[in-house]
């Protein structure tokens, strides 16, 4: 058996060289290393980006501000060159001080979208930072406890490399294994297999082995282009192993219901857009519905994010590969016996 699967093996990579899957995977990684080197900004502020204008006498704000290391393209010099940010900028939000320090008067000039929550939040910090320029704050009454050691804030473009991954890595092989699939039964290769010693078990275990391949091998270039040596390569292509090999079988056993590509590309695309909706998650955190926890993605993603961004979560990335695990193999099962049932019998 073990020498029939290396036959096969060896076939189903030539055919993926022949078809240039591997071009793909090469252009792909380097597509997505450029993105994230060049072009995804390293800092993304997600909340209003505030902008000054003081009119108050001594300017107190803007040199408390500038003393802070705030960045004074953030600051202007008139009301009119401030509403002008403010209307270019949609994500921003202006902020006036007129009058003396005792008696400061602030004027917010908004865009009518944000939320009350965001205001109440500008107003409190106005407040608080008004009392530390007064110094009429001597100790703070608050004081932050932390469950693990302090980390450092994770780059916003190296936090989307767990994205890039499963995006592409992982789910692309749903939909490789299925083009395969579909095209050896246009070319009349499964025919040809059926009447040949090799078992579906064989088949199934092949299809998986070359996806995989070329998941290892575009996520490691992303990553060494990326990350470069100062990662845990092991855990990493442990997770993407795993993942691949069950997104593989996942394909496999859906596209043999199916006689042709066309056929599959509705199912395929609505199965991949909701094992896609972690990718919310992932990019809102506070948004987690049980739902969309339960999906194969939505560990992978977080784990690939702890392996590569450790913060003390090694229970978590080692539960994960267990669970890839248990799914692999009850999924290597429904692949062998759908596969056996739709593609080596059809026709028989």
């Amino acid at each position: 058996m073990f020498s029939r699967f290396i036959n096969l093996l060896k076939q189903d990579i030539k055919v993926t060289i022949r078809n240039y899957f591997h071009f793909v995977i090469l252009f792909l990684a380097t597509l997505m290393i450029i993105l994230i080197n060049f072009v995804i900004p390293k800092n993304v502020k997600l909340t209003p980006n505030e902008v000054f204008f003081d009119n108050s006498e001594g300017k107190v704000l803007e040199n408390y501000l500038i003393k802070q290391g705030i960045d004074e393209t953030r600051i202007f010099q008139s009301r009119e060159e401030l509403e002008k940010e403010v209307e270019k900028n949609n994500n921003s939000i202006g902020i006036i001080m007129e009058g003396a320090l005792d008696n400061a008067q602030f004027i917010i000039i908004h865009q009518g979208s944000e939320s009350p929550e965001i205001l109440n939040v500008l107003d409190s910090t106005i407040e608080s930072t008004l009392d530390k320029i007064r110094n009429s704050v001597e100790t703070n009454n608050f004081r932050v406890d932390y469950l693990r050691s302090k980390t450092e804030p994770i780059p916003f473009n190296k936090n989307m490399i767990p994205v890039i991954i499963v995006t592409e890595a992982v789910m692309l092989g749903f939909f490789l294994i299925s083009v395969m699939v579909f095209q050896e039964k246009e070319e009349g290769s499964v025919k040809a297999y059926r009447v040949s010693p090799g078992g579906t078990l064989e088949y199934v275990l092949s299809k998986a082995v070359v996806n995989v391949i070329l998941a290892v091998i575009y996520s490691g270039l992303v990553i060494l282009f990326t990350m470069g040596f100062s990662v845990n390569y092991l855990s990493i292509f442990l997770i993407v192993i795993l993942s691949s090999f069950l997104m593989t079988l996942v394909g496999l056993s859906v596209s043999v219901f199916f006689k042709n590509l066309q056929e599959f590309l509705f199912v395929g695309v609505f199965i991949i857009a909701v094992a896609g909706f972690p990718l919310t998650s992932y990019l809102s955190p506070s948004f987690a519905p049980s739902f969309i926890t339960w999906l194969p993605a939505y560990p992978v993603l977080f784990g690939l994010r702890e392996v590569l961004f450790p913060s003390g979560k090694s229970d978590f990335v080692t539960s994960l590969n267990l669970i890839l695990l248990a799914e692999c193999a009850v999924f290597l099962v429904i692949s062998y016996l759908t596969t056996h049932k739709k593609l080596m019998k059809e026709g028989k």
